[in-house]
């Protein structure tokens, strides 16, 4: 009889692995399939493993950070006078134990419109400390809007152009986002991955505040 002592805990572990990487594997897969059923309704196309989606996003957060990066599950095209692009990324920091992976998911459009750079994003603890001490966002007239968004613009005037009283109204009442704007693309993105269902409603988001762009904003921005 073989004596299988010694070499059962590595056969133990190698088993245990395999398994985990079969049943990561097809929730990959599931996802993949998943993802490119919802681009297909959506009209637009999917593309699995992109090469270099991230690279023009390297001035947005999560990008420029880690090493490691990597973007895949890619859906890409045009709907509702708009480019898409929505997709998973990742990207590592650490090394050997003190390694840990970050993942994201990222719903981006490109407009016909070049926007300041700014950022609204949920107001959080250390944001009320940081005004304390003088280090305030942008506040505007309605008060439970400047409570629940940090707003960062690198102008002031275009900041208030765009979030006008309407626009506030709208931002209130959907789901709150963290929004990223720079020349023609505005950027949503979280921490894990977007669902399909959650990326309908961030890619609705994004063209109710493009639809509520008022037309005298448009004619000083507008890309023609």
């Amino acid at each position: 009889m073989i004596d299988l002592g010694p070499v059962l805990p590595v056969v133990i572990v190698v088993s245990i692995a395999l398994i985990v990487a079969i049943f990561a594997y097809l929730a990959a897969e599931k996802r993949r399939k998943e993802l490119a059923a919802f681009a297909f309704g959506m009209g637009l196309e999917f593309t699995a493993s992109p090469s270099d989606v991230h690279f023009k996003y390297e001035y947005f957060t999560p990008f420029g950070s880690g090493h490691s990066r990597r973007s895949k599950n890619l859906i890409h095209g045009r709907r509702n006078q708009l480019g898409w692009e929505l997709f998973d990324y990742r990207y590592t920091t650490g090394s050997g134990k003190n390694q840990q992976t970050h993942h994201y998911g990222i719903v981006a459009a490109q407009a016909s419109l070049a926007f300041p750079v700014m950022r609204i994003r949920p107001e959080g603890f250390f944001d009320k400390i940081a005004a304390a001490v003088g280090f305030d966002d942008i506040d505007f007239e309605s008060d439970a809007f400047s409570r629940q968004y940090h707003v960062k613009c690198s102008d002031r005037k275009e900041a208030y152009d765009l979030i006008h009283p309407q626009m506030i109204e709208y931002l209130m009442a959907i789901r709150p986002y963290d929004w990223q704007f720079s020349g023609p693309w505005i950027l949503i993105h979280k921490s894990g991955r977007f669902s399909v269902v959650e990326m309908a409603s961030a890619m609705e988001a994004i063209e109710g505040f493009v639809e509520r762009v008022p037309e005298y904003v448009r004619e000083d921005i507008g890309l023609g």
